[in-house]
């Protein structure tokens, strides 16, 4: 007896128009602030962070209490920004934002009154209505991120590498590759064997890679990830891995310096191909801070123990946190596939 087809359906290509409800995804937004800043939600420095919309039509009067939300907010590392025209009460601790034609409160249904919307780090609405409602919002962000239960989807595997593994990989990066190239993602001039960058991103100072071009040492890391991380990245997210950009070593120290955000690996349309990022600590016990945080799901830090892998989409804004004492040593792969 042979089990029944299941019924399928298309989910429709359009959502139908509705006012948004708390839980929705926020529709993005880019507006310019007075100083000049382009102001988008999914902008690296902004995302991951609380988001307070304080939509005020027409001048209108500011809400009760605005003033203490907004300090609530900032005090979680939020931004809070008035939406609308200036009035002469102020901004009561927001950061005026014009918008002209009214596209921004549309978008959130803000009409003729007052309203307060605010989108939790991960863009979801937590809260549409007045202070009250976003007060309470605040709250319970906070709360939830007090607690490791908020998870992004990161795949831990151990024993990637085995500590001798680890130790050669680390003795590479000390006796090769003493030629510096400059930054950037353009490939390397023909012939040349091993060599180092500094990587500064949004600024940082404290990170070097070396980029690995020895074919005998390509082929032991290919080894490694083929039979022990492949296979699970297939099973947990069903995507097959075939393809690799060239394998690093990355060597974090000293002060970091720089813009103390996270970024995402694959904005940039010559990175648009990387499908997940797999960072393989090598010292694990020999280095203090230095863990990688999602901020748009939570603050707590993923530190594999030495040889073991965190691996993640490159859509996941992430951050690799300061190293508070010595040096963290890391092997970095960026995988995708046929699609």
């Amino acid at each position: 007896m042979t089990s029944p087809t299941p019924s399928t359906s298309r989910p429709p290509s359009q959502t139908a128009a509705r006012p948004l409800e708390v839980g929705d995804i926020a529709p993005a937004f880019r507006l310019t602030a007075h100083g000049g800043e382009e102001i988008d939600p999914t902008a690296d420095h902004i995302s991951g962070k609380v988001l307070v919309l304080l939509f005020r039509p027409g001048g209108a009067t500011v809400p009760p209490a605005a003033e203490e939300l907004a300090s609530a907010a900032r005090a979680m590392g939020g931004r809070c920004l008035l939406i609308g025209l200036p009035s002469k009460d102020g901004s009561a601790g927001f950061e005026p934002i014009a918008d002209p034609d009214g596209k921004v409160a549309a978008l959130y249904g803000a009409r003729s009154a007052p309203q307060i919307v605010v989108i939790a780090p991960n863009r979801h609405i937590a809260a549409i209505g007045d202070t009250a409602a976003a007060s309470a919002a605040l709250q319970r962000i906070a709360a939830r991120r007090a607690v490791a239960t908020n998870h992004p989807p990161v795949l831990m595997v151990p024993d990637v590498f085995s500590r001798a593994d680890c130790q050669r990989l680390i003795s590479i990066f000390a006796m090769q590759g003493h030629t510096f190239l400059e930054p950037g993602h353009g490939a390397p001039p023909p012939g040349i064997g091993d060599y180092k960058m500094r990587i500064p991103e949004y600024g940082r100072k404290d990170r070097i890679d070396h980029w690995i071009m020895t074919p005998e040492t390509n082929a032991f890391i290919d080894d490694r990830l083929k039979r022990r991380v492949f296979p699970e990245i297939r099973k947990c997210f069903q995507y097959k891995i075939t393809r690799r950009e060239g394998y690093r070593i990355g060597c974090y120290e000293g002060e970091r310096g720089g813009d103390l955000h996270g970024h995402r690996d694959n904005t940039q349309p010559q990175v648009a191909h990387r499908r997940f990022a797999c960072s393989v600590n090598l010292n694990s016990e020999q280095f203090e801070g230095g863990g990688i945080r999602f901020p748009e799901f939570g603050d707590q830090e993923y530190s594999p123990e030495t040889g073991g892998a965190v691996i993640f989409s490159s859509s996941l804004l992430h951050e690799p946190m300061h190293v508070t004492s010595g040096k963290r040593y890391v092997l970095l792969a960026f995988l995708y596939g046929e699609t």
